[in-house]
């Protein structure tokens, strides 16, 4: 069994002891960035088959991490990494704004499907408001908001924004949203932290301020109940669209500098960024804070914040997104600040997972990032949270799970059949095995876990079989809700 040191963070008073089991539950996901060609596609000049395969290549690097989430971005700037019917495609997928790629492929279709052959969540990670973060960079296509609508945009030097506080802004981003929720197989739909500009704003919005703005708050507020509107009624429109998909928001991780001690960017004043009220009204699913800070930082102290947050979630999920693309270079002061932050979450009651930013950390094994994934962090499986107040229903067990002789391995060949569906309809989504060596397998440890089917499957071969293995078979529905396990018959081979 593998010990753990304590790691103790005197400041915050806070003594971690290190968990002797790994964790069941815990989300593990990163951020695929493809504005700017952060992490997909390298290359916006190049073949689409060149692209297809390089992002075949970052979702076997985030499997073999043991990442069990991705977070792809569809939406950069009111364009689109999938086929729209409302905006066009992306620049940085094909260096031509409105051009799809050739050959033909639907990026967010294909993510959605490697992701789920590697039972990892897709999260479609959308940019509500960035119309044109460069203007002179490239020709927007003539479809694109700020050619077709530019009475819709706010300017800010070469930076374009969607106007929060206009009625039509908001349609258009439900609009859009929902019509990915429709379409595509997503587990969850992913906001990041670009509300209102960094550069505060100052009189900008001043026409829609006196066209929707009443005449009960003041403009501070009014832009905080913008960006709150858009967020309960996007809650509510994915929801009536696929009950499931969870709705999530990263952002900054600084609120109020007064909450945890801290003096940096205030994101409430600037930003007009008001989790708490996303939080406390439940329109989100799932906050995800970016702490981008080292653990001591003078200004953003990881330890400060990070318990701050877990006090504030209220009865929904906390992941914490951590910052490997500056953490996990060769030139980092401290080389291991980001096993440092993974354990301090892992110790803290109320978190539910990590976020790293970015992929191509992890794809690259910078300074051993992924290897240390591989071998320590992530060495044993782990399941994304349930979320009960979504669906608390699990599946029904296993329909008779049995073993018998495999003669091309010497293993054994376990298989079983679909149970009949739960209450709600619903029937497994993918499956679970457990294995011990003349003892009942702990299903609470995932030291245990011999194999993860992916969707659709039934059974597999196990090889490496010797007399006297147990094998117990449970059932995971689309929200990881868990069936009872059931014990696997051995048979004779007819």
């Amino acid at each position: 069994m593998k010990r753990f040191a304590i790691y103790i963070i005197v400041a915050s008073s806070i003594s971690l002891a290190f968990a002797q089991a790994p964790p069941k539950r815990e989300l593990r996901a990163a951020w695929v960035a493809t504005v700017a060609n952060i992490d997909w596609p390298r290359d916006r000049n190049a073949p689409a088959t060149e692209q297809v395969f390089e992002l075949i290549q970052l979702f076997d690097a985030l499997e073999e991490a043991g990442i069990n989430a991705v977070f792809f971005q569809v939406r950069t700037e009111a364009d689109a990494l999938y086929m729209s019917p409302h905006e066009p495609w992306s620049y940085w997928l094909t260096g031509e704004q409105g051009t799809p790629p050739d050959p033909f492929f639907d990026p967010l279709a294909y993510a959605v499907e490697l992701a789920h052959q590697r039972n990892m969540e897709l999260h479609a990670w959308f940019n509500p408001y960035r119309a044109a973060h460069d203007v002179a960079k490239y020709e927007a296509a003539r479809s694109h908001v700020t050619k077709r609508r530019p009475d819709l945009t706010l300017k800010f030097g070469d930076y374009r924004l969607l106007d929060p506080g206009s009625p039509e802004v908001r349609r258009i981003v439900k609009r859009v949203v929902a019509d990915v929720v429709t379409r595509y197989d997503v587990d969850g739909v992913h906001f990041d932290d670009y509300f209102y500009p960094y550069d505060k704003i100052e009189s900008e919005d001043s026409l829609s301020f006196d066209w929707f703005g009443g005449e009960t708050l003041d403009v501070d507020d009014w832009r905080r109940h913008n960006v709150n509107r858009l967020m309960a009624e996007l809650y509510a429109a994915i929801k009536s669209v696929k009950p499931r998909v969870k709705f999530g928001i990263s952002p900054f991780g600084i609120v109020k500098n007064e909450y945890a001690g801290t003096d940096g960017f205030d994101s409430y004043e600037i930003l007009y960024c008001d989790p708490l009220t996303w939080i406390n009204d439940r329109t989100i699913d799932y906050v995800n804070p970016q702490l981008y800070w080292k653990i001591g930082h003078e200004r953003a102290d990881f330890a400060k914040l990070l318990p701050w947050w877990a006090s504030v979630k209220g009865a929904r999920h906390l992941y914490v997104g951590l910052y490997a693309s500056k953490m996990a270079r060769e030139d980092y002061e401290d080389p291991a600040m980001l096993g440092k932050q993974l354990r301090m979450t892992r110790a803290i009651d109320g978190v539910d997972g990590v976020v790293y930013f970015s992929a191509k950390a992890i794809g690259g094994n910078w300074n051993g990032l992924a290897d240390s994934m591989r071998t320590d962090w992530f060495a044993y499986p782990s399941f994304p949270p349930t979320a009960p107040w979504l669906d608390a229903l699990p599946p029904k067990e296993p329909f008779d799970p049995v073993a018998r002789p495999d003669s091309a391995s010497g293993g054994a060949r376990l298989s079983w059949g679909d149970p009949r569906p739960a209450e709600d309809g619903e029937k497994p989504y993918y499956y679970v095995v457990y294995s011990a060596d003349d003892r009942a397998p702990n299903v609470e440890d995932p030291r245990d876990v011999l194999r993860v089917l992916p969707p659709g499957k039934r059974g597999f071969v196990d090889a490496d079989y010797e007399e006297g293995r147990v094998y117990l078979v449970s059932a995971f529905d689309r929200l990881h809700n868990e069936s009872a396990p059931v014990k696997v018959r051995f048979l004779e081979d007819e």
